[in-house]
């Protein structure tokens, strides 16, 4: 999966403001740290779309009789057809870097490593969006701008096991933690609103 570091998204999450100001051998630090971060940067990313068969306002039922138990997902698919579901990883190194960064006593390094990794993990799941996108207009249809992911709002993190049901995320060299936390960490599973026109 195509990318490029998300520089300004990463300086936005590390707390930079447009006018903060900082010293020229700090920004060069910080820019080689960036970089170093995003070398072991690995995405892979997968989709797939189920019909939806019931949406009565509080909870949906997708056609493998799947049920999802949230009133915003039900609200985010009123008058959708389907659902897009789809989960993107940029591996376990982002992950390891972070933490021997800090082993090292280096936390500013550490930060900015974790901020590159979830910026990354955030622009594979903007690619995949935007490739359906134009895979669906080509068919008359449309996807949502916004997607929902299990732990936001009122959908627990159990849904997390309908993500690998779906979408067999074992393949991506995914797994769950006893707690449904992604692992990578630095990884995402998200569902959007599919509609004709």
């Amino acid at each position: 999966m195509p990318l490029s570091l998300p520089y300004r998204q990463v300086l936005s999450r590390l707390g930079f403001k447009e006018q903060t100001i900082v010293p020229a051998r700090q920004m060069e630090l910080l820019k080689h740290t960036m970089q170093r971060a995003f070398a072991v940067i690995s995405a892979k990313g997968t989709c797939a779309y189920q019909k939806i068969t019931s949406n009565n306002g509080q909870s949906v039922v997708l056609a493998d009789d799947s049920r999802i138990d949230c009133p915003a997902v039900a609200r985010m698919l009123k008058n959708s057809q389907e659902a897009w579901l789809a989960a993107v990883t940029v591996g376990q190194e982002i992950s390891d870097l972070t933490t021997t960064c800090f082993a090292e006593g280096d936390a500013a390094a550490a930060a900015v490593c974790d901020a590159v990794g979830s910026e990354c993990a955030d622009a594979a799941m903007d690619f995949l969006q935007k490739y359906a996108a134009t895979q669906l207009k080509r068919d008359g249809r449309s996807i949502s701008d916004c997607r929902f992911s299990p732990g936001y709002g009122n959908w627990t993190l159990d849904a997390q096991k309908d993500f690998f049901k779906w979408l067999d995320l074992q393949k991506l060299g995914m797994s769950l933690s006893s707690g449904m936390a992604l692992i990578p960490e630095k990884s995402v599973t998200a569902l959007a609103a599919v509609r004709i026109g």
